[in-house]
């Protein structure tokens, strides 16, 4: 990467609001575009020496309408309460860039048109939700499947299936 595109790239970091942490690794092709995911760009989001894809909103609103369609083998919605959205606030938070406070997470969804969903995001029915013998790293969830309790399980099935539903491994 050039000194002059190099610097156009901290401009625009810096413009945008997004808040660095971790490594910057200047010696590596990064695509990006400066009108956002939403028009079908590339997000990277560099934590330590790992890099993450931010995924266009069409992913994500294609992949919370699959997720609300689920049904699991006895016919039940897998995403059957409002309160699970906890588990799509982790996931979206953790994975792919989105905002990591429950408020602002909230005003993204109904952006992105989480109004439309069968259940819909509304921040008051999971910004009390609390997962005690959970680990804060979703990515270990599915670990916990078959000793989790009801409360959590709810949870865990619903990460399952998005990250699934966004290739998230």
């Amino acid at each position: 990467m050039s000194q002059d595109e190099l610097q156009k790239l901290m401009e625009i970091i810096g413009k945008s609001g997004i808040n660095i942490a971790g490594d910057f690794v200047a010696n590596k092709h990064i695509e990006y575009e400066v009108k956002g995911v939403a028009a079908g760009g590339i997000g990277i989001q560099i934590i330590g020496d790992r890099k993450k894809l931010t995924r266009t909103e069409e992913d994500v609103y294609a992949a919370l309408e699959t997720l609300q369609d689920d049904k699991d083998d006895e016919g039940n919605y897998i995403m059957f309460q409002s309160e699970q959205w906890y588990a799509v606030f982790r996931v979206l938070s953790q994975f792919c860039g989105y905002p990591t406070k429950a408020k602002d997470f909230e005003k993204t969804m109904i952006n992105l048109g989480s109004d439309d969903l069968r259940i819909p995001c509304k921040y008051e029915n999971f910004r009390k939700v609390t997962l005690n013998k959970l680990p804060q790293n979703v990515a270990l969830w599915p670990q916990y499947i078959n000793t989790a309790d009801q409360y959590s399980k709810k949870q865990i099935d619903v990460a399952i299936v998005l990250m699934k539903e966004l290739n998230i491994e």
